[in-house]
């Protein structure tokens, strides 16, 4: 691994964050909703930064205002037909055949969302999959960017678009599909690639670490994935340490991804300077955030790293556990966490990564990790 791939990521996320006078933004980088009481259930549970991650097709349902009910039946900006990308207007009745055109209706119906409130911050996002050259389970989200892949009958193919060379999902090889979807960011420091449940889809450590590599605007991995606690693949640690213990920064994401009857387990704080859409994209690409499970209420309130020192503070009492290549390499309960170490451990240790967990609440707060060498 050479130095720039080392320096891709922010070695100490915690440098320059203002605890005091940061705003606190409630998001999810991987969530699908496709209904209005769903949404408004959402916003009254604390969510303030929208990015939702909706697929069939993979397209940003953004911005929610101007989403309309059967939109992407009618018609989609972007797609891919036999292999190859094309970024221009599809109109599906121009395509289908008119026994199955008049199954589909000709324009798109009402405004799906009933309300929007005026303080709530959206960015385009979408989650994509099935492409051409890996595994079908390599999933991905990329809030900040606007590129769209699939359609709408890729999951029952009741249309034949699949038949027509309109494959299921982004059939591209993941590299190009990658570029093109960066290349499609809404502001150029700011968001970018995630993937998704890696322990649900099976991430071999060094793949993982092979589309790090790719670009610095591939953030990390989900190191919890709501969803996915029906196949107790949920939480991905080992994983996550055993990239981190090639000495890549790699940031650690929370989400829900579907909801359950409504539980929003799965959450990313978002701590920016200014409370804009641009402050949270460039928040997540500086991994000025932590992940949150339940969204209890329970709260990093400080971490600082300098030198060889680490320092965290919560509202609340919590179990605090550090990992470090070595394994668990400090614990303790308390409001309050203090680690340091001797210069001569720099490279024994290689990265920190702070977890907070309280009881009985049944929360846990995943801190960014600080890279030592």
């Amino acid at each position: 691994m050479n130095s720039d791939v080392k320096n891709f990521r922010n070695r100490n996320p915690f440098e320059n964050i203002n605890w005091n006078r940061s705003h606190r933004v409630m998001g999810c980088t991987h969530l699908h909703c496709t209904g209005d009481a769903e949404l408004q259930g959402l916003f009254d549970d604390g969510l303030e930064f929208v990015t939702l991650s909706n697929y069939h097709p993979s397209a940003p349902w953004y911005p929610l205002r101007e989403i309309k009910t059967d939109q992407f039946r009618v018609s989609q900006q972007g797609f891919i037909k036999n292999g190859k990308y094309f970024d221009e207007k599809i109109s599906w009745q121009d395509v289908l055949p008119d026994e199955i055109r008049e199954q589909l209706p000709s324009e798109a119906g009402k405004a799906l969302f009933s309300h929007i409130p005026e303080n709530i911050l959206e960015a385009p996002n979408a989650e994509h999959s099935n492409f051409s050259d890996t595994t079908p389970q390599l999933h991905i989200t990329a809030p900040g960017t606007t590129f769209t892949s699939g359609h709408f009958d890729d999951r029952a193919d009741k249309c034949g678009l699949i038949g027509r060379g309109f494959a299921a999902g982004c059939d591209l090889p993941w590299r190009e599909a990658f570029k093109r979807i960066l290349d499609t960011l809404v502001i150029p420091d700011g968001g970018g690639i995630i993937i998704n449940h890696p322990a649900w889809s099976y991430l071999r450590p060094d793949f993982i670490c092979e589309m790090l590599d790719f670009s610095p605007e591939v953030l990390g991995l989900e190191v919890y994935n709501g969803t996915s606690r029906k196949t107790y693949a949920d939480f991905s640690d080992p994983l996550w340490d055993a990239v981190l213990a090639t000495g890549r920064q790699c940031y650690g994401f929370c989400a829900v991804d579907h909801l359950k009857n409504g539980a929003w387990n799965g959450r990313s704080v978002i701590l920016t300077p200014d409370r804009s859409v641009e402050g949270c994209l460039r928040a997540l690409r500086q991994g000025h955030f932590y992940g949150v499970i339940r969204g209890s209420g329970a709260a990093f309130e400080e971490i600082s790293f300098s030198g060889n020192r680490l320092y965290a503070r919560c509202n609340r009492e919590m179990f605090f556990q550090l990992i470090s290549k070595v394994g668990i390499a400090a614990y303790s309960s308390g409001k309050e966490f203090v680690f340091e170490f001797d210069e001569s451990e720099r490279e024994k240790h290689l990265f920190l990564r702070l977890t907070a967990h309280e009881f009985p609440a049944r929360e846990k707060l995943f801190a960014q990790p600080v890279m030592l060498v």
